[in-house]
């Protein structure tokens, strides 16, 4: 007899077990895991009907905010507060050039080429355009700083790429929000007024962030030998998330600077010139606990973006759609990256900082945000038009996702294997 519950457990186990082999295999190869979890999740969802992803579609917005908490507070606390000063200037112009240029780029594709082929849509607002430029607008830092390591790039190179990867997740969140919520409460947008929300959503969430860890530093050295102490920084990032989108921030950089506090105790202690604590409060188990939570989330998410993919007549053009931006966003960021690199010691890691261009988990979750508006009735106008733009969203994010990936993984490959011939 068949049993649901049964083999909702053998599938998770089986997701874990595979999320950890491909992270094994990522940490010695290169080829990045999230390849071996979407093709799983879309095996057992679209291509086999084991499991009906349209039922499970409702699930994205709790998912999705889940994942952006944990994998960007852990993106926080492996950040050198040191090194996130000292290389901001030539990480911020990477990040916001590399932006811009694959927002425009893609906002192109979407509005005069992708969606007039794929979907009758007339007159929409090129907002819903731009909205998918902004989620596929940033690299995905998990994957970016596993790769340096096997590019064997030097100290600047690395950590520009480190910062420029965790800017650009908090630009595609904050700006996706943002646009979001215009499309939604249908507000005459301009330049101006998006550049005033955004910097409010920013500031907000920094100071909210940063006022939190440091309260926290002060709380945890008091309560860290009492049971359960990780535990309840997890709960406290949470909290943290939730005062800042209530008050107006952005949840995601509070988390990220949370976790920014958090993981630079000592250099926090010495900035505040305080007196420091005989033991740290964070300790390298809470930083591994919290590590192993961002694991799960992030291995059962990309599985979980599988599943909800659709196939239909139009799949060979959202496929050839995905390749077509892949490649566009390879070519805007080798500008951007020499821009970045100008009058600096870094010409000979130029092209090992250009083809890192792998879109990742804030490309995954914010594809998913818009499936929270497909409500018609609630949603009057805004519903229907994301009904049919979303799956759209999610088919050709992951197409993009896996070929950055490849491309990516490929391309530092080669690069090793010429150094290594050339250093011979």
């Amino acid at each position: 007899m068949y049993d649901v519950v049964s083999f909702a457990l053998v599938l998770a186990g089986v997701i874990i077990v595979i999320g950890f082999l491909g992270n094994y295999l990522f940490k010695r190869t290169g080829i990045p895991d999230m390849l071996f979890l979407i093709v799983l999740g879309l095996l057992i969802g679209p291509v086999t009907g084991l499991i009906n992803g349209t039922s499970l579609t409702s699930f994205a917005p709790y998912l999705a905010v889940l994942a952006l908490v944990f994998i960007l507070f852990d993106g926080g606390m492996t950040l050198n507060i040191y090194h996130v000063f000292s290389e901001s200037p030539r990480a911020v112009v990477l990040a916001v050039t590399g932006f811009a240029a694959s927002v425009t780029a893609t906002t192109l594709v979407m509005a005069f080429v992708a969606i007039p082929k794929i979907v009758a849509l007339p007159n929409i607002s090129p907002l819903y355009y731009v909205l998918f430029g902004t989620i596929l607008g940033g690299s995905s830092s998990t994957i970016v700083l596993s790769l340096v390591s096997k590019a064997r790039m030097n100290g600047r190179g690395s950590s520009i790429l480190g910062i420029e990867s965790v800017m650009t997740d908090i630009l595609c969140i904050v700006v996706t929000l943002v646009l979001i919520e215009t499309i939604v409460l249908k507000t005459n947008v301009d330049l101006p007024t998006l550049a005033k929300s955004i910097a409010s959503r920013l500031s907000i969430g920094a100071v909210l962030g940063a006022i939190i860890g440091i309260g926290w530093l002060s709380v945890l050295k008091r309560v860290a030998k009492e049971g359960y102490s990780y535990m309840l920084t997890l709960g406290i990032v949470l909290l943290a998330y939730a005062l800042s989108e209530y008050l107006g921030g952005s949840g995601a950089l509070s988390a990220l600077l949370f976790g920014i506090i958090l993981g630079n105790e000592k250099e926090i202690y010495g900035i505040l010139k305080t007196k420091k604590p005989a033991t740290q409060a964070v300790d390298t188990g809470l930083k591994r606990f919290e590590s192993e939570m961002a694991f799960l989330l992030r291995t059962f998410f990309f599985v979980y973006l599988g599943v909800i993919a659709t196939t239909s007549t139009t799949t060979i053009t959202i496929v050839i759609t995905g390749l077509y931006l892949s490649f566009i966003m390879l070519f805007t960021r080798f500008g951007a990256v020499r821009l970045a690199t100008l009058r600096s010691d870094l010409a000979q890691e130029r092209t090992a900082m250009s083809v890192l261009v792998t879109r990742g988990l804030a490309t995954a979750v914010l594809a998913t945000l818009p499936l929270q508006y497909v409500d018609a009735t609630k949603y009057p106008g805004v519903g229907y038009i994301f009904q049919q733009l979303s799956p759209i969203y999610i088919s050709i994010s992951i197409v993009v996702i896996l070929a950055t990936s490849i491309i990516a993984a490929s391309s530092i490959l080669l690069l090793k294997r010429r150094n290594n011939e050339m250093t011979a």
